[in-house]
């Protein structure tokens, strides 16, 4: 079985440097092209994971866990054809655009981020945020309040207070630079943020939007070497983020530490780490559709269109993962185990291979329009606020499929969502 592994990586290489070598011939990339991000992701969720696995790595978990039997070789090897069979296909997308002739933004198109919206949306947004820190997460040395709120302990709107603050705080530095107070205001808040033992995507989504709009404030189509230092450091603090803030709520001492930091190195070799096993997850997500037997044809995206209901008013209201649910089975449970579907089994669960064909194509042809519509326009527009804080969650689109756009732009970001609508409508009716 190995053998089609080795046939699978062999692959899986070629179309990377196949790839890579086009984007960055003929694609105009810079650091903030969807394609960018992309290339990083397909590295380390696949290729890397593909030679770990030839060189005799065992596969995710392997029967360590009751809700979750082995995946087997086959599976591993159908899942990165396909998800190679998707790169070319969102590779002849990025390049199609890239040849497209277009025509310089007019001034009066452009609409600027409106100081006066701005202004009244982190009056409101603000305060709630302060509160929703202080009265829902754990502050190191202090604790966390003890506060029962009932029903709404598990609402999105409640989490969401949360990150107010700092998504405020963004969208100020974004307005008026990148000034000491602000800076100090979102370094609180990522502190307190990384000890949460969860959700590491509200440390690493900010800090992405802000290293973009400094590139970009700098005219930098690049990283700097010394960028690249900051962000591998970066990296290898980040992947045991949520398990180290587990810990320490718990109390734990050094050694406690030290002893996980030891353990969480040996869960790489043995395969029970999570965050080096998107593509065990993805196969897995390909096996359970193939064993229902049918596809869901575009119907797990109508369910965005309820995120604004709290589910405390409709208990029966559907889940934007309700087909992990659905797919699930006792020996392999997706929704137990947290599993990553991808971009690609997202598109395979609701149109099956042509879905990995044309999903992730329309993704890259779209998103490659907004990047060139928003290169060289001005610096306060608010398509380019958007733009920029879109490029910091294409890593969460490419692992979790294209609803995370809705979740992460709208139902997250809604500082900045709010900010975005009430300029384009103030400039519109002016």
């Amino acid at each position: 079985m190995r053998e089609s592994l080795f046939f699978a990586s062999g692959i899986d290489i070629f179309v990377l440097s196949s790839c890579s070598w086009l984007l960055f011939r003929h694609g105009k990339l810079s650091i903030y092209h969807p394609a960018t991000s992309y290339l990083v992701f397909h590295t380390f969720a696949f290729t890397i994971r593909l030679i770990f696995l030839t060189r005799g790595g065992t596969f995710f978990l392997g029967d360590q866990v009751d809700y979750f039997t082995e995946i087997e070789a086959h599976e591993i090897v159908k899942a990165s054809l396909l998800a190679d069979l998707g790169f070319v296909s969102m590779t002849t997308a990025w390049l199609i655009e890239s040849k497209k002739k277009r025509h310089l933004n007019s001034s009066k198109s452009v609409i600027l981020l409106n100081e006066k919206v701005l202004r009244l949306v982190i009056f409101i947004t603000i305060p709630i945020g302060v509160w929703g820190i202080f009265s829902q997460l754990y502050i190191p040395g202090i604790g966390k309040a003890q506060i029962d709120f009932g029903l709404w302990s598990e609402s999105t709107y409640l989490q969401n207070a949360q990150n107010l603050l700092l998504l405020s705080t963004l969208i100020i530095i974004f307005k008026y630079g990148f000034q000491k107070y602000t800076l100090i205001i979102v370094g609180f808040c990522l502190f307190i943020l990384a000890f949460q033992g969860q959700h590491r995507y509200r440390v690493l989504v900010p800090c992405l939007f802000l290293l973009f709009l400094h590139l970009h404030r700098q005219h930098k189509q690049w990283l700097s070497p010394r960028f690249v230092m900051v962000i591998l450091l970066g990296i290898m603090v980040f992947l045991p983020m949520k398990y180290i803030g587990k810990l320490i709520q718990q109390g734990a001492s050094t050694e406690d530490l030290i002893e996980f930091a030891s353990e969480y190195r040996e869960s790489l070799g043995i395969g029970a780490n999570a965050d080096f096993s998107f593509l065990d997850m993805y196969a897995s997500t390909l096996t359970l559709i193939d064993q229902k037997g049918g596809y869901y044809y575009g119907s797990t995206y109508l369910n965005l269109l309820f995120i604004p209901i709290p589910r405390q008013f409709w208990q029966g209201k559907p889940s934007l993962v309700q087909w992990i649910t659905d797919v699930s089975t006792p020996s392999r449970n997706l929704k137990e185990l947290g599993a990553i579907p991808t971009i690609y089994g997202e598109a395979y669960v609701n149109f099956g291979v042509s879905g990995i064909i044309f999903i992730p194509f329309l993704f890259a042809k779209y998103s490659a329009k907004w990047y060139f519509k928003v290169l060289n326009t001005h610096p306060q527009s608010v398509n380019l606020y958007l733009y920029l804080y879109f490029t910091a969650i294409t890593i969460q689109v490419y692992r979790d499929g294209l609803s995370s756009i809705v979740i992460f732009l709208s139902a997250y970001n809604m500082p900045g969502f709010f900010v975005y609508i009430f300029s384009i409508i103030k400039q519109k009716r002016a």
